[in-house]
């Protein structure tokens, strides 16, 4: 067999269709050679039209869109395979067919992408996860030991602005929504309201951790994220469709979306992309997700070793701006990437120093219950049939990674240490073979990604750890109580038998 390897950032993205990366399938634990590297070849842009049976699938959007859903969307891909389709219509007031390249609103499946250009600039050694926020930012988090990892995983204890937003006559909502505001306000909003625990003693879902996480990109850059979502995700990926917006812009094309009270729906389409930034502000389509996912989960976004990182879970099943969800396919094997030090050819790169732990990381060090299946990060979710298996906690040594450079031209840059060691299994261990140093992305009988609560938009995207098999679902409305989304159940059927059509 030939010598296993990660494609280079900029070089490994262009060209749809043309972009290999490989892939590393483990044999079954306990196997007394280990890892075994298994290269399959994953197209970013699948090639082949899908080979499957799409009927279920196709009645289930149809649900949706008779439970009052005005458009439908949905990508679902396995290996080159793909299936793609749309049902409903744009808007109401046109009534024209929706179709799958209408972009919409993906709210907080921005998330991954948000914490994705944050852990680039881990990789090139210009923060560290178990940072103090106040360093940066200083009076941000009013003083509070806030580290940027507790950010990512929302374990903070930072509240939530949304609800500071919301007035209490819904039919002032339209105006309220398409005023800009500034970062800086938001978060001020949120810390009206009394702080849910004190930093890293518990779990709660906020998006003013990813407003904090955005301030901190912009800081650390000097470009705002818009920018930094462009040069780092969209344009090397070819994500032609996603963007940032400014202001209340959307595309023409871009599908509407509502919000309801009652009887009452209210069309939320223009809103000020302010409002929502990195927690929510996304512009995007079921396709582009999809390629963001896959080549996220194939190393080709950010280092492996901070790829399992991300993919460490709290007991809640959130990790750093990603969700799982259990994997209805039962036979999943673990999935291993090159670790980026042995692709540098550095010997001893997993030695180093001791770091300390961070202030508070009560639950980083905690490893999620093999009694309980992963939720949802603070969404409404239904319990899944079987829990996934544990995974290790992070604290400890730092590991050594190669940085990655948004500028291709730029020369390298000494290799930076993390504030936190591979652990013993699961998500991020390391594993000798011999083809070199394997990385474990994710855990079997676990599935990752992020739902989407916006103002008239909702979403789930998912994919398996090797980004083989994968879904996206989007609609185009929301109740002002996400819990009573009569769509919420179907999309999350869809998702389960959308990711079983071909299990391994």
């Amino acid at each position: 067999m030939g010598t296993v390897f990660r494609p280079s950032w900029k070089s490994a993205v262009k060209g749809i269709g043309a972009t290999l990366s490989l892939v590393i399938f483990a044999s079954l634990p306990g196997c007394a050679s280990g890892p075994q590297p298994g290269p399959t070849a994953i197209p970013l842009r699948p090639t082949e039209t899908a080979d499957f049976e799409v009927a279920d699938i196709e009645a289930l959007m149809t649900q949706m869109v008779d439970a009052g859903a005005p458009a439908v969307f949905v990508e679902i891909r396995d290996g080159e395979h793909a299936w793609s389709g749309a049902k409903g219509i744009r808007s109401k007031k046109t009534e024209l067919p929706a179709t799958v390249t209408d972009p919409v609103r993906i709210a907080s499946l921005s998330k991954p992408m948000i914490a994705a250009i944050l852990l680039q600039l881990v990789e090139e050694g210009r923060v560290q996860l178990g940072d103090r926020i106040e360093d940066y930012l200083p009076g941000v988090v009013g003083g509070r030991e806030v580290t940027v990892r507790q950010l990512l995983n929302h374990s903070s204890g930072l509240p939530d602005y949304v609800p500071t937003l919301m007035p209490e006559d819904p039919t002032q909502l339209s105006t309220r929504i398409v005023t800009p505001v500034t970062n800086a306000e938001l978060v001020e909003n949120a810390q009206s309201q009394e702080w849910s625990f004190e930093p890293g003693t518990g779990f709660e879902y906020s998006n003013t951790n990813y407003i904090v996480i955005t301030m901190l990109i912009e800081e650390l850059t000097g470009s705002t994220l818009a920018e930094e979502l462009a040069i780092r995700i969209t344009e090397p990926l070819e994500l032609t469709t996603t963007s940032l917006p400014d202001g209340t812009a959307m595309p023409e094309n871009a599908a509407h979306g509502y919000i309801t009270e009652g009887a009452l729906s209210i069309d939320v389409t223009a809103q000020d992309a302010s409002l929502w930034s990195g927690a929510g502000g996304v512009v995007s389509t079921v396709s582009d997700v999809n390629t963001f996912m896959r080549a996220l989960l194939t190393g080709q976004v950010i280092a492996p070793e901070l790829l399992g990182e991300m993919l460490v879970l709290l007991p809640e099943g959130y990790g750093l701006g990603v969700q799982s969800r259990t994997d209805q396919c039962p036979d999943a094997e673990p999935v291993y990437l090159e670790s980026s030090a042995n692709k540098a050819g550095i010997p001893g790169a997993s030695d180093g120093a001791d770091a300390g732990d961070e202030p508070g990381a009560t639950l980083d060090t905690d490893a999620p219950s093999a009694s309980e299946a992963p939720t949802h990060g603070g969404e409404t979710a239904p319990p899944d049939a079987s829990a996934p298996p544990t995974q290790a906690g992070e604290t400890g040594p730092p590991d050594a990674s190669v940085p990655r450079q948004s500028d291709p031209s730029a020369t390298a840059t000494p290799l930076p240490t993390y504030d936190f060691a591979a652990p013993e299994s699961g998500s991020g261990s390391l594993h000798d073979s011999a083809f070199g140093e394997l990385v474990q992305i994710g855990a079997p009988r676990h599935v990752y990604g992020h739902i989407g609560s916006g103002l008239g938009y909702r979403g789930i995207t998912m994919s398996s750890p090797d980004g083989m098999r994968q879904v996206t679902v989007l609609w185009t409305i929301s109740p002002t109580d996400y819990a009573q989304d009569a769509r919420l159940d179907l999309a999350y059927e869809l998702t389960d038998v959308a990711l079983t059509i071909n299990c391994p």
